[in-house]
């Protein structure tokens, strides 16, 4: 009896298996596994050799150079007459020298007081010809409300020009290719006009000086 159950499984799975379908893939799956899957290896970087160049810092201009110079030749004390302007620093940024770039040049402002409450400016402008130093001189002129009336000092070199009112007194001179200016924007009337003595002394420091932009 057992024989017989067993021939009739076994036919079965004959006939079972001669009716499967032809492309039955009955192939067992493969068992997945835990097993990483092999990655290329990250070779070291030299960073040295992608880093972005380093721009070499920019040189001074010729003007600036010369100017430098002249503004350190400049000394701390100048005696004008009865007054004695003493360097300081710019009443509101406290800063010793201001440098500006203009029109085909660069100027220097210093900074001075005397002891009776006064305060100037001077302001020294290198260019790169006579005629790029006179045109700043005429702006200058023409937007400065201290020197709307000014006039013409003979005792001094020309181009020169002096005004005063409300706001100040100013000077401006132009000596080949030096840009020069006098401002006093505070000063005890007292004691009369600060711009001649003033002009007098600096023009009495240049005849010691090597004065830039001379011909």
């Amino acid at each position: 009896m057992l024989l017989k159950r067993w021939w009739g499984l076994w036919l079965l799975v004959l006939l079972l298996a001669a009716c499967a379908p032809e492309n039955l893939d009955i192939t067992p799956s493969p068992t997945p596994t835990l097993t990483p899957e092999p990655t290329n290896t990250r070779l070291p970087q030299d960073t040295s050799a992608a880093a972005a160049p380093t721009d070499a810092p920019a040189e001074a201009s010729g003007n600036r150079v010369t100017l430098d110079a002249f503004v350190a030749s400049i000394p701390a004390s100048i005696n004008a007459g009865q007054t004695t302007w003493n360097k300081t620093k710019d009443e509101v940024t406290s800063e010793e020298t201001v440098y500006q770039d203009q029109e085909g040049g660069l100027t220097a402002k210093l900074f001075y007081d005397e002891r009776g409450g006064g305060y100037s400016e001077l302001t020294f402008g290198l260019f790169d010809t006579p005629e790029a130093a006179l045109a700043f001189y005429e702006v200058v002129a023409e937007r400065t409300r201290t020197l709307e009336n000014a006039e013409t000092r003979d005792q001094f070199a020309t181009p020169n020009l002096f005004g005063g009112g409300t706001y100040g007194s100013d000077a401006i001179f132009v000596q080949g290719s030096l840009y020069i200016r006098i401002s006093v924007p505070r000063f005890s009337s007292t004691l009369g006009d600060p711009l001649s003595p003033y002009a007098r002394a600096l023009f009495r420091l240049f005849e010691t000086l090597e004065v830039p932009g001379q011909e």
